[in-house]
Parts: C-alpha cells; structure tokens; sequence
C-alpha cells in the first residue's frame, strides 16, 4: 500500500535525520544497509531492482564514462 503524502514526507524527514547522523564518512554505508534491509522488508527482488532503476533514473541522465 503506498504512504500518503504525510507519511512520505515524515519518512522523508527522518531520513535526512538518520544521513546527518551516520555522517559524511558513513552516508553511502548507511543508504546501502538501508537499502538491503527494505528490500528484505519488501520482499520482492524484482520490485526493489526496479526500485533502484527508478530511482537513478530521477537522479537525471548518468555523466559519461
């Protein structure tokens, strides 16, 4: 079931919570754990694939190899 526009925002602001206080050293580790356990959570593989693909896909276009 999708969050409401309040739920997203709230999860929003304690994930900037949680990235401030892991660091800047610890950030990618984090989002990474983060990451592994929604997709355990969620329990879908190709769901949480097409999620990362979604996601990179809003970052806008990949900068040149």
């Amino acid at each position: 079931m999708p969050l409401t526009t309040e739920q997203s925002e709230a999860f929003y602001d304690r994930l900037a919570e949680a990235i401030d206080r892991a660091g800047p050293q610890d950030e990618s580790l984090f989002l990474a754990k983060l990451a592994l356990l929604l997709a355990h959570a969620l329990g879908n593989a190709r769901t949480a694939e097409a999620a990362i693909e979604q996601a990179l896909a809003q970052l806008g276009p990949a900068p040149p190899r």
